[in-house]
């Protein structure tokens, strides 16, 4: 915010750091500013929002770099859902729930992670947004392989499950119950 307003009022450059390396001195991350000027001034005047996600990939991937879940923009929880009722909203017109096209904005599209209260909405939206179907394609909530899934995912938490289903748990999941619907 400080930050902000200095440029509202005439400072011509902000220090940062990247990815909040650093914050304890004072800057602010650069992604934050970059989304910051856009929002002040309503345009990006050429700036590629997209290459913060790719930076922070960058960091994890080759640098090594334990980006927090919570980091603003580039956390893997950044924009994610646990809510079946978010889910449900994402699944019947994504700006209901995401008022702002991270997908285009940032490469980032909302997303859904699958726990007890996702409901089937989370876990179609977890299959659309994780296989990228679109169209026809797509799964409703209603389809039975959500279906399947949905009562695995109860059962688990009705047994006492505290943790979020992975990805890789889901994924094994589609694959079986897709034989047994097919």
């Amino acid at each position: 915010a400080n930050a902000g307003v200095a440029w509202m009022y005439g400072c011509s450059s902000i220090n940062c750091s990247i990815l909040g390396i650093g914050e304890r001195t004072g800057n602010c991350p650069l992604e934050a500013m970059a989304i910051e000027y856009a929002s002040l001034r309503g345009t990006t005047d050429g700036m590629d929002l997209t290459a913060i996600t790719e930076m922070a990939d960058y960091m994890e991937r080759e640098i090594g770099l334990e980006i927090s879940p919570r980091q603003p923009f580039v956390g893997r929880h950044f924009n994610v859902t646990r809510a079946g009722i978010h889910a449900d909203g994402l699944l019947k017109d994504e700006e209901i729930y995401n008022i702002f096209d991270t997908g285009a904005i940032l490469n980032r599209p909302a997303g859904v992670t699958v726990s007890s209260t996702s409901g089937a909405a989370g876990i179609a939206y977890w299959i659309n947004s994780h296989y990228r179907l679109t169209g026809d394609d797509m799964v409703s909530k209603r389809d039975p392989l959500v279906t399947e899934i949905k009562t695995w995912v109860d059962e688990q938490y009705a047994s006492g499950r505290q943790t979020v289903i992975s990805t890789t748990e889901l994924e094994k999941l589609i694959v079986t119950f897709k034989k047994e619907i097919d």
